[in-house]
């Protein structure tokens, strides 16, 4: 049976859940703004169902992060010192899906390719 390390297994897990809401809330103000932006003249349950599915995979996508540190710790008893890249990967993942939540809207309301 394997050895983990429980010290750095919480560290992984609570480091991420904290960031947990900042991206949320970064997530969810540029799908707000870019609404605003839009301002689209329809707005029924189809839509609101289409938000909530999205904020479910961006926290699904989010928990990646979490799962790619307890897979190295467990399997590869840290052989990657992935703490070192948290930062990074939480910036640009906050980044990409923030880019993808705010064009999207452009997209949908707005489709060119018909």
């Amino acid at each position: 049976m394997k050895k983990i390390d429980w010290n750095l297994l919480n560290d992984t897990i609570f480091w991420w859940e904290k960031k947990r809401i900042i991206f949320n809330i970064v997530v969810g103000l540029s799908g707000l703004l870019s609404l605003i932006v839009v301002s689209p003249y329809f707005f029924g349950i189809i839509e609101i169902i289409g938000i909530l599915i999205w904020a479910i995979l961006a926290n699904i996508l989010y928990s990646s992060g979490i799962l790619i540190e307890i897979i190295n710790l467990y399997y590869y008893s840290s052989a990657v010192k992935f703490f070192k890249y948290r930062s990074g990967l939480y910036v640009f993942g906050s980044f990409l899906y923030c880019a993808v939540t705010f064009f999207y809207p452009f997209l949908y309301f707005f489709p060119t390719f018909d």
